[in-house]
């Protein structure tokens, strides 16, 4: 998993949990994530509704490293697929 603020990776989801990453958070209406703990702890905080969003001082401000989990609405997502064939099979 990879912070989309620092950029910070872990090897796996449950080094994630135990190290006390937030798996996603809201900035503004858009949802974003997941954040390290030490991003978590000085960008985030939890709003009226239990869910995290960015700090309001931050709303907007912060530049996010590419995820492909992050969507923002209105924007185009380029999406490769690629179909492999094995031609001894279909020559068969």
């Amino acid at each position: 998993m990879i912070c989309v603020i620092c950029g910070i990776e872990t090897d796996s989801v449950e080094e994630a949990v135990d190290q006390g990453w937030i798996p996603y958070f809201y900035d503004n209406q858009i949802e974003s994530g997941p954040a390290c703990s030490e991003c978590s702890e000085a960008l985030l905080e939890m709003d009226e509704n239990g869910e995290m969003e960015l700090k309001k001082q931050y709303q907007g401000k912060v530049r996010y490293k590419e995820n492909p989990f992050h969507y923002v609405p209105g924007e185009s997502i380029l999406i490769e697929v690629t179909i492999e064939n094995n031609l001894k099979n279909i020559l068969n």
